[in-house]
């Protein structure tokens, strides 16, 4: 005893003067208890003499009291983050059941009358692991809590035995209810009690049971609903709960089938479209072929022509169709000097070449049509293949972690003394988080957002600060939504403002702003055909269209390819619009500039300004949407100016040097304030008369959160 005692102390002293973090605890802990152990045995051993068998001993014993240190370890980190909501993992339920079995052994030669506290405690434990578990639970309870105190005593056959078949009785009665599971334990131990020789030992074994079944009916039935829940996870589930899991895994295993399937077209579609590249020549080789056959096929020339002259005929025909590309129609004027001398049918030719230069743009046409769909097809079954993927990651990876977080967020708010009646994760990343709050009432926003912050940050284990908020409504009967960043991303501000074209209620531009997944910041405007309602409607619904697919995990490329397919499919020939983007890295400062049809962008860094130009066609024009990305780096302090081309309508220079000029003479340090400056000075050089729809979005990157 005074060992135990001398390493209790040596690891009280050690542990009050040195603090463990988190994760130094697993390693330290374990490390120290072994050390103190050693410490403590050796320098007995030495001073009272010592054998080898007692130094194995004692080496045994620091290495088994490292283990269950251990073991102690997790089961104090799990009833420290216990609630009534919360369920023991299954190595959980293990160290609590070892940690049970200890204490049952410590209890060794306790009593009160004729009662021996360590069996009554022993059959206790086995009356509720069966009452839980069943008869299969109770057996197996049984024979365990039989065998353990053999570690430190000697323990009849005939005990395992009983505890064993008492707790099979306990569990098959479990159908009866508390009642039900303690008159079986209580047969269990009358039917072998007959095989016992000593009375005393009967008598004993009886009152041990008897009391441990008066104490598991006085115990509250909401402790053992706590206890089932808390043990479901590693125990016998219901069978609600086996075909909630058996469908998971069902829908896992099809969202894995099916995007491997959308891969698996994805590439073969790519492959037929590489194999099918337009080849002119090939095009003009055919032209050509067709020209022979319908015209030469019976001349007296066509040896000459087309086989000895073969090359000078190539170039001839070549040279008639370019003039056909630059004249919509060739001449007999515009045959060369030798077709005009040796060929008689020099004015058949002209027609049969114009002929055929209609159906050689045709059937340009119409391949170009067919690789633009196979491509267009092929990204979006590649974006469906990524998302079903990312899906599967999440259901397979989070989806205990984000149930477990869920609970103790809700606890941990209601602890700061929030009402809260319901919370949720929508999204789990690694640098980004989305999270939901339904308050009952809350004091404001800001405290809100503070509790979400800090009570999120020390559930994951490193910091977050929430971007994004939208509280629910005024007296927080609705969801609020946060969105979090981890440590290390910058501030985002963003402003807006629009001005409608003269004599028009609705501004034809939509612009926005949204934060995606892994920190990133999307800044869009687009700029309708026209003005009014229907370019309002146009523009506002390629942003809505976009902003949804880059959301659900589309690439910027393939989510404009699907809203320039929807655009030009509609077949109404003012249906298209331009396209501005950038898309913002909260870490890095990469700014990436996507421009389909857009106007000039701007980065104001101080008095100076980079301009990013573009050169592109809109959106739903062609079948094929051409994409200019420009990469910049933006820096603290930088602002981000997007603008539609009504803005730059009105620069008095041209080219962009008045609007750069006065965007750098701007002293102004709020995107607000800068994209509502700039609409004055728009409004003032052109005396009231808007000629076109402006809209100006103005971003600026701060320091980091």
């Amino acid at each position: 005893m005074l060992v135990y005692i001398a390493v209790i102390a040596l690891l009280a002293i050690v542990f009050s003067l040195y603090t463990l973090d988190g994760r130094k605890q697993w390693f330290v802990m374990p490390g120290m208890v072994a050390a103190a152990v050693m410490v403590s045995k050796g320098l007995y051993i030495a001073l009272a003499g010592y054998t080898d068998l007692q130094l194995l001993l004692s080496l045994f014993e620091c290495l088994i009291a490292a283990g269950l240190s251990l073991v102690f370890l997790i089961v104090l980190t799990a009833l420290r983050r216990f609630d009534i909501a919360r369920r023991f993992s299954a190595d959980e339920t293990v160290c609590c059941f070892i940690l049970l079995i200890g204490l049952i052994c410590g209890l060794s030669g306790w009593s009160l009358g004729i009662i021996d506290i360590q069996s009554m405690v022993s059959r206790l434990l086995i009356i509720i692991i069966a009452f839980l578990g069943g008869g299969g639970a109770g057996a197996a309870a049984g024979a365990m809590v039989g065998i353990a105190p053999s570690i430190t005593q000697m323990v009849p056959p005939t005990v395992i035995a009983t505890y064993a078949f008492s707790g099979l009785l306990s569990g098959v009665f479990s159908n009866f209810g508390r009642i039900g599971s303690a008159v079986g334990f209580v047969l269990g131990n009358l039917i072998l009690a007959l095989y016992m020789q000593d009375p005393a030992d009967i008598s004993s074994a009886l009152a041990a049971s008897a009391t441990a079944g008066l104490v598991f009916l006085i115990i509250p039935g909401k402790a053992y609903k706590a206890a089932a829940r808390a043990f479901t996870a590693s125990g016998i589930k219901s069978a609600v709960e086996e075909k909630n899991e058996r469908s998971l895994r069902m829908a896992i295993k099809k969202m894995k089938s099916s995007s491997s399937a959308f891969r698996g077209l994805a590439d073969s579609l790519s492959s037929l479209a590489g194999t099918s590249k337009v080849s002119e020549e090939a095009n003009v080789r055919t032209a050509m072929e067709q020209l022979s056959h319908q015209l030469c096929s019976h001349c007296s020339l066509r040896d000459i022509c087309w086989e000895i002259d073969y090359h000078e005929t190539f170039r001839g025909i070549v040279s008639l169709f370019e003039s056909v590309h630059d004249h919509g129609l060739a001449e007999a004027k515009d045959a060369p000097d030798n077709f005009t001398r040796r060929c008689p049918h020099i004015s058949e030719l002209i027609a049969i070449v114009n002929c055929l230069y209609d159906l050689y743009c045709r059937s340009n046409f119409w391949q170009l049509q067919r690789i633009s769909s196979r491509n267009l097809i092929s990204g979006q079954m590649n974006g469906v293949a990524e998302i079903l993927d990312k899906l599967v990651h999440e259901l397979v990876d989070h989806t205990d972690e984000r149930e477990t977080l869920e609970r103790e967020l809700r606890r941990a708010v209601s602890k700061r003394g929030l009402p809260i009646e319901n919370a949720g994760i929508n999204e789990v990343h690694d640098r980004y988080i989305e999270v939901w709050a339904q308050f009952v009432e809350c004091p404001g926003e800001m405290y809100c957002r503070q509790a979400i912050e800090e009570e999120s940050g020390r559930l994951l284990g490193r910091q977050y600060k929430v971007h994004e908020s939208s509280c629910g409504s005024v007296d927080c009967g609705e969801r609020c939504r946060y969105r979090l960043l981890a440590a290390g991303a910058h501030r985002f501000r963003v402003g807006q403002a629009q001005l409608a074209k003269s004599g028009r209620d609705t501004c034809g531009d939509s612009g926005g702003s949204m934060m995606l997944d892994e920190g990133r910041q999307l800044l869009l405007i687009s700029d309708g055909m026209g003005s009014g309602p229907a370019a309002a409607k146009e523009s506002a619904e390629a942003i809505s269209l976009v902003g949804g697919l880059l959301e659900a995990g589309f690439r910027q490329g393939t989510a404009i390819d699907v809203v320039n397919a929807v655009l030009s499919l509609r077949g109404n020939e003012e249906s298209f619009v331009t396209l501005d983007m950038c898309l913002v890295d909260l870490y890095s400062g990469a700014a990436e500039f996507i421009k389909t049809g857009a106007s000039t962008s701007y980065i104001k860094r101080g008095s100076a300004v980079t301009a990013i130009k573009g050169s592109t066609l809109p959106v739903g024009l062609l079948y094929n949407v051409e994409k200019e990305v420009v990469v910049e780096q933006v820096m603290p302090g930088d602002m981000i100016i997007l603008a539609s081309d009504g803005l730059m309508g009105m620069d008095l220079d041209g080219g962009g040097a008045w609007l750069s000029r006065v965007i750098g003479e701007a002293a102004v340090n709020n995107p607000q304030t800068l994209a509502e400056y700039l609409l004055d000075k728009v409004i003032s050089i052109s005396n009231g008369k808007i000629k076109d729809d402006i809209t100006v979005l103005v971003a600026q990157m701060g320091e980091i959160a």
